[in-house]
C-alpha cells in the first residue's frame, strides 16, 4: 500500500495537466520514449528506436516494437500512436471553435485544460509502416523529452473518444489498473487504484513481482493517520512539515529517503483587462511583498528552500533573477508609484489555492500581501490544483498559489510551459521577445551550452511577474523497512517510479 494526497481528477491523458493523474499515467500507459532509471535522457521504451532524421531537428522518426498489446487485448499499432497524439489537437480546437460560438450558451461549452503546450509544436503525425513520423513546425530539440512523459501515453484508438475525454485506463503499461476510485470530498472517503503486474508489457523498464496499491487520503492528516496505524507501506505524499520533522532517520523499522526535489511552488497572476492585476506595476508589487524566507522558515518549517529563479537549483538555466531585480526597489517607493498612477488601495483580489497541506501557506502569503495596505485579499480554496488555472479563465481568481513538477529533466520545461501563451496555468500572457529567446533555445542541441539564454527569458519573466517562483522542494518518502527503492520512486523527469518498490 502506497499513500499519497494528490488528487487525480481524470484517467485520460488529453484531459489534464494535474500531477496525481500524471502519477498514474507513468504506470499505466506506456510512450514510445521513457526516462529509465538513474538517467535523464530519453530511451526507447514502446519504440524500437527514435531519432531526428534532418538537421533542422524537426523531422522525428520511431519504429514502434513488435508485439506491444493494450490490456484491452488490442495490438498497439502506429495508428493509435497518431490518434493520441491528434485528439490534443481536436479537443484544443474544439475549445476555442466552441468558445467563439454564440449560439452555445457559456455553461454548455467544452472545457480542455489538457497539456496542448507540448505537442502543440507537432504540424502533422503520420504512420508509415510500423514508423511514427512527427513533423514539426520548428526546431525542437526538447521533443523526445516531452513525448516521453504523460503527454506520450499511447491510447486504445478503439477505447477512447476523438473529441471529449474519455475515463478509461487501457493502456499497455507496465501496470493495468484493476481498480479506481479518487477520494471523495463530500463523504471523506479514501480513494484507491489497484494496480497489478502487466504481463504483456514489453519496453524499457523492468517489470515488477508486486501488485501496488495506490491510497488517496484528502489530507496530510488523514495520510499521516494511515502511516502511524500501519494502513499504508510506503507514505509517498505530501507530509505536513511537523510530521516530516518528527521522523526519526535512525529508526530502524522505516527507511527513510530525502532528495533534493525539482519541483516549485509559484504566485500565478492573470493579465485578463477585468482584473486590477492587469497593471504591472501591481504584479511586480506583489512579488516584492512575498517573503519567501519567511514562508520556508515559518510555515514550511524548512523543508523546502527559498526560490528566486523559475528554474531549480541543479538544472541549466538556474539563477536569482527574481531577487536580481526586487532585491533593488523599495516597496515604500513602489507603493508611492502606484498611487500615483491613480490607482486606489488596498486593492482587492481574490488569491485561491487548493489542498489543506498549502493552507497555511496561502494564509501567510495573504498577511504578507496585505501588511503594507496595498491589498486587500479574499482567498478562495480550490477543490483540486488542476481546478485553479480554468477558475481564473473564468475569473474567478486574480491569483492563485500553484506547484509546479516538471514534465521531462529539461529547462524548457520550466519556461515554455510557464510562460508561453497558451500555458495550462492560464495566465493570458504573450510576450514576443521571450517566445523568440525560447524558440532559440529549443534550436541548441548542448543543452549546457543555452543557460545564458534561459536566464535571460527568466529575466523578462521577472519584470512581468505574471509567474512568481516563492520555493523550491524537497522530497520526503518513508517506508516500512521490508521495503526498497525509495530512492528511485521519484525521478527528475516527473514520473512516480512504482515498479522500483520492492518487498523483502
Amino acid at each position: 500500500m502506497v499513500g499519497i494526497t494528490d488528487r487525480v481528477d481524470s484517467l485520460d491523458p488529453a484531459a489534464t495537466y494535474s500531477s496525481g493523474a500524471w502519477d498514474l499515467y507513468s504506470n499505466i500507459y506506456q510512450g514510445l520514449l521513457t526516462i529509465s532509471t538513474g538517467s535523464e535522457e530519453p530511451v526507447p521504451d514502446a519504440a524500437e528506436s527514435c531519432g531526428f532524421t534532418d538537421n533542422a531537428y524537426q523531422v522525428y522518426r520511431c519504429t514502434l516494437r513488435e508485439g506491444l498489446k493494450f490490456t484491452s487485448g488490442r495490438d498497439v499499432t502506429p495508428e493509435d500512436v497518431v490518434f493520441s497524439v491528434e485528439r490534443f489537437h481536436v479537443m484544443a480546437d474544439r475549445q476555442q471553435a466552441e468558445a467563439e460560438d454564440d449560439s452555445i450558451a457559456e455553461e454548455d461549452k467544452f472545457r480542455f485544460s489538457g497539456p496542448i503546450q507540448l505537442v502543440r509544436g507537432v504540424e502533422k503525425v503520420r504512420a508509415d509502416g510500423m514508423d511514427v513520423i512527427f513533423e514539426l513546425s520548428d526546431p525542437d530539440v526538447t521533443f523526445p523529452f516531452k513525448i516521453a512523459g504523460g503527454v506520450g501515453s499511447i491510447l486504445d484508438r478503439e477505447e477512447y473518444a476523438e473529441d471529449e475525454p474519455t475515463e478509461a485506463s487501457v493502456g499497455s503499461g507496465p501496470y493495468r489498473m484493476t481498480e479506481f476510485s479518487d477520494y471523495d470530498e463530500e463523504s471523506d472517503t479514501t480513494g484507491q487504484a489497484v494496480l497489478e503486474p502487466n504481463p504483456d508489457y514489453k519496453g524499457a523498464l523492468k517489470v515488477s513481482d508486486y501488485p501496488v496499491t495506490l491510497k488517496f487520503y484528502g489530507t496530510s492528516e488523514a495520510l499521516e493517520e494511515a502511516w502511524r496505524g500501519g494502513e499504508i507501506d510506503v507514505n509517498g505524499g505530501k507530509m505536513e512539515p511537523e510530521d516530516i520533522q518528527r521522523i526519526d532517520r535512525n529508526d530502524l523499522d522505516i527507511r527513510y529517503s530525502e532528495t533534493t526535489g525539482l519541483s516549485i511552488r509559484a504566485l500565478v497572476s492573470t493579465i485578463d483587462s477585468g482584473s486590477p492585476l492587469a497593471d504591472k506595476e501591481l504584479r511586480k508589487l506583489a512579488a516584492m511583498l512575498i517573503d519567501r524566507d519567511a514562508i520556508a522558515r515559518d510555515v514550511r518549517l524548512h523543508t523546502v528552500e527559498p526560490a528566486y529563479s523559475l528554474i531549480p537549483v541543479g538544472v541549466t538555466g538556474h539563477g536569482t533573477p527574481y531577487y536580481d531585480l526586487y532585491s533593488q526597489e523599495s516597496i515604500d517607493d513602489a507603493i508611492d508609484d502606484v498611487m500615483a498612477s491613480g490607482t486606489s488601495l488596498p486593492v482587492k483580489i481574490t488569491l485561491g489555492f487548493a489542498a489543506s497541506v498549502n493552507e497555511p501557506e496561502a494564509e501567510l502569503v495573504v498577511q504578507q500581501l496585505e501588511a503594507e495596505g496595498v491589498f486587500d485579499v479574499t482567498l478562495v480554496e480550490g477543490e483540486t490544483p488542476g481546478s485553479l488555472p480554468g477558475a481564473m479563465g473564468r475569473k474567478e481568481l486574480d491569483a492563485y498559489l500553484i506547484g509546479w513538477r516538471p514534465d521531462f529533466t529539461d529547462p524548457d520545461t520550466y519556461t515554455d510551459a510557464l510562460l508561453s501563451s497558451d500555458s495550462a496555468l492560464a495566465h493570458g500572457l504573450e510576450h514576443e521577445e521571450m517566445a523568440e529567446l525560447m524558440q532559440q533555445t529549443r534550436s541548441e542541441l548542448e543543452r549546457g551550452n543555452s543557460g545564458e539564454l534561459f536566464r535571460e527569458i527568466q529575466m523578462l519573466a521577472a519584470e512581468e511577474a505574471v509567474v512568481v517562483p516563492i520555493w523550491q522542494d524537497r522530497t520526503f518518502v518513508i517506508a516500512d523497512r521490508s521495503i526498497t527503492g525509495l530512492q528511485h520512486l521519484r525521478d527528475a523527469g516527473g514520473q512516480f517510479r512504482l515498479w522500483e518498490l520492492e518487498r523483502f
